[in-house]
Parts: structure tokens; sequence; C-alpha cells
């Protein structure tokens, strides 16, 4: 059994590149985000899927979500996941964390990342912007997590660090998060066909994008 987190520290995010867009949307969105991803992993019976958030967001979560939930208080993502890892090291060897804001993710993606858990070591793909959108860590070693700003070769001197092997995993539908305009403009051209296309399909059909 792969343990899967999925971080949702706020439902009512606020990346600022993206306000004028989403405007009051943004929440909307984030569920589209989890309700995809959630649906995309159902598909792996050896998936366990732990949504790792406040208790405030409980009552605004969807009552078919049917994952685990690991609740936490930290302002810091990257504490709220050393928590989280606490939380399963008892019964699992490895985890999988993955952003919820991966909007092209596909079901070949979750394929790759499960084969790669079964081997040893860690896994990591790589996001625009030397971001992080896919990280496999063993529970029993000190890892620190460096989500935030540049985390991709922060990552791998963790993995280098603590002496982890590591495969870096390249895929074209998990290197693109929502960040910036283009991005949500790259959703749109690809028609990814899930909530979230659906979503920032209506958004922009309201809204235009402009000066991209």
């Amino acid at each position: 059994m792969l343990s899967v987190i999925l971080p949702l520290k706020y439902v009512n995010f606020s990346k600022s590149r993206l306000n004028e867009i989403l405007g009051d949307k943004k929440s909307n969105l984030v569920i589209a985000l989890l309700e995809d991803m959630v649906s995309l992993l159902r598909k792996f019976p050896e998936i366990e899927i732990y949504l790792l958030t406040k208790k405030d967001n409980l009552d605004i979560m969807p009552k078919d979500l049917d994952v685990k939930f690991i609740l936490e208080d930290e302002n810091n993502l990257n504490k709220a996941l050393e928590k989280g890892i606490k939380f399963l090291k008892s019964n699992n060897k490895k985890v999988l964390i993955l952003p919820l804001d991966l909007p092209l993710i596909t079901e070949n993606d979750i394929k790759n990342l499960v084969s790669l858990s079964k081997e040893e070591g860690g896994a990591i793909s790589p996001s625009s912007r030397d971001g992080t959108s896919a990280i496999i860590l063993p529970l029993e070693s000190n890892y620190r997590l460096q989500f935030g700003e540049k985390s991709f070769p922060k990552h791998l001197s963790e993995f280098d660090k603590n002496n982890i092997p590591c495969q870096i995993h390249y895929s074209e539908s998990l290197f693109y998060d929502l960040d910036i305009p283009e991005d949500i403009v790259r959703v749109l051209d690809i028609k990814a066909g899930n909530k979230a296309y659906s979503l920032l399909k209506d958004i922009v059909s309201s809204n235009p994008i402009k000066d991209i």
C-alpha cells in the first residue's frame, strides 16, 4: 500500500498572480482540483489517500470525497507535511506527496509514480520555475521537505545530504502547475476534460485573460 498525502492548507488559497482572473471563484477551483485528484487516485487500489488540512476546512469538503484526514494547525507547509509524515510512519514505508495544483496530471503519471515507489530510495518530479510536482520519500529517513520557491534543487540536495538514492521523473503533464495566467491558458488549450478545466473555461469566458 502506498500512502499519498495531498496538502491543502487553505481552501480559499491566494496566488496573487491569479487573483484578478479567479476572483471569488478561488475556493471553487481548489475544490475542483481536489476532486479531480482524488478521482484519479481512486483508480489505484494500492493507494491510500490522505488529505492534510486544517480543521476549519472540513465543513466545506465534498461529502463524498472518501479520503482519510490528517489535521494540522501549522502556518508553514513543510512543518505541516512533517506532521503528516510522522502520522504515517508506524504503518508505511514510503509516502508520495502531491500538490493539488496539477490540473494536467494523468493516470499514466500515477502509474509511473506507483512504480517508482516500489524501487529503492526516493523519486521526484520537477515542475516549472524549479518547483516540485511530486516527491516520494522513505518514511524512516531524516529528510527535510523544502516546498516553496525553487524547491526542486533544494529537494535534490536533501536526497544527497541523507544519502537517499533518487530518481528524477520527468513528465510534461506534471511539469505545469497553476501559478500564473499563462498556466490557465495552457490548461484551456490542452482541454484536460476534468472539473478544473470546466471551471476555468467558465471563469475565463466571463473574464477574458488579457496581456499574455
